[in-house]
């Protein structure tokens, strides 16, 4: 496990009852509300009627219009709390305090928390809330810090919920437990939005079974960990779905999605359904077990851990970060390393994958600006 500071322990038996006062006043409002949202958000091409016809071209220009997760459906839903408002934890003036959630079943609903969350315990709910965190560090320093961390053989639902990591956390979840969902998160001020991290000396299934569906990436920052921002990052993760969610990252980021395999084999991730932008190339998917240290040497990455049954289907790339959507293109690529070309061990599995400004099918390769490949 990555070494971290000593933290600082609340028991939140208290916070448990308390959080059940502060529950959605309809019970079923939550649940209605995001599977109205869930059934809106399938048509994104402006055909429908209700939809904006800039839609088809420039969904930017209001994500939410357009059917994508933007700031306005993301984040906490106050008409879920008590009146209208959000319950403070902590204080504004130590957001580097560590709560943590060590009883099983917890449900925090409605609250303003200044502060991290350590989630140590199963079956824990974190809904309709805003947390905001800093380490008070940069750099490596920085190293596996969160706004939620998600501990060995822990698991967590994390539901509308705006994470802000202050420019001062590595992720805004950090998620090495047994399972860890994400709906409708408004993920920011971090240098990664989830990283799944593989604790293997705890388990072998650490960081596997991640859900992050109808959630916003956006304004990440490179001052802390090693700077290369990720939207989704795993250096080894298994059963992992990614859908529907909106990653909006500059040419400075390193990707909207970083499938490696440094600590385990990776597979079983699909990542469907999202609308992305920026990174050096958007999407990684690399084999570089066991020999990272030079991937262009013949066979260098044959014989450790592998990459596989990772689907790419119906995402939607943009040009707004780059012509080439990341600074050099969609997806990473090198001819000149053999045997995997910087993909995937068992080859790509990619379809339906377009750009929207050009209607470019990039299920074969890299796309063009203008009449120049991207690579």
């Amino acid at each position: 496990m990555i070494q971290r500071d000593v933290r600082l322990a609340c028991v939140f038996a208290a916070l448990a009852v308390a959080a059940a006062a502060c529950g959605k006043s309809n019970p079923d409002a939550t649940d209605a509300s995001a599977a109205a949202g869930d059934a809106s958000a399938g048509d994104t091409g402006g055909g429908d009627a209700a939809t904006p016809a800039y839609c088809a071209a420039d969904p930017w220009q209001g994500l939410e219009a357009c059917g994508w997760p933007g700031p306005a459906n993301t984040g906490p839903d106050l008409s879920q709390c008590p009146g209208g408002a959000l319950a403070v934890m902590g204080s504004s003036a130590t957001p580097t305090a560590i709560f943590e959630i060590a009883q099983d079943g917890t449900a925090i609903e409605c609250r303003k928390i200044y502060g991290g969350l350590h989630v140590t315990a199963s079956n824990v709910t974190i809904r309709n809330s805003s947390i905001e965190y800093t380490s008070g560090k940069t750099g490596t320093a920085a190293n596996a810090t969160a706004p939620i961390f998600v501990d060995d053989g822990a698991s967590a639902t994390i539901d509308h919920v705006e994470l802000d990591g202050r420019d001062g956390a590595h992720a805004c979840i950090w998620h090495q437990g047994a399972a860890m969902t994400a709906h409708h998160v408004n993920c920011h001020g971090v240098d990664d939005g989830v990283f799944a991290w593989a604790d293997t000396g705890f388990s072998p299934a650490s960081g596997d079974h991640v859900t992050i569906d109808h959630s916003y990436f956006h304004d990440f920052t490179t001052a802390t960990s090693n700077g290369h921002e990720d939207g989704f990052q795993t250096e080894g993760a298994g059963e992992g779905l990614i859908q529907h969610n909106t990653f909006a990252l500059t040419t400075e980021a390193d990707s909207a999605i970083a499938i490696w395999n440094s600590l385990k084999s990776s597979t079983g991730i699909v990542i469907d359904d999202n609308l992305m932008t920026g990174g050096g190339f958007t999407v990684y998917a690399e084999d570089y077990s066991p020999n990272e240290a030079s991937p262009a040497d013949p066979g260098a990455p044959v014989g450790g851990f592998t990459v596989t049954n990772v689907e790419l289907t119906n995402n939607k790339f943009s040009t707004r970060a780059s012509a080439c959507v990341g600074q050099y293109g969609v997806w990473f690529y090198r001819a000149a390393w053999p045997p995997y070309e910087g993909g995937p061990s068992d080859g790509w599995h990619r379809s339906g994958n377009t750009v929207i400004e050009t209607g470019e099918t990039v299920d074969g390769g890299n796309p063009h600006a203008g009449t120049v490949l991207c690579n």
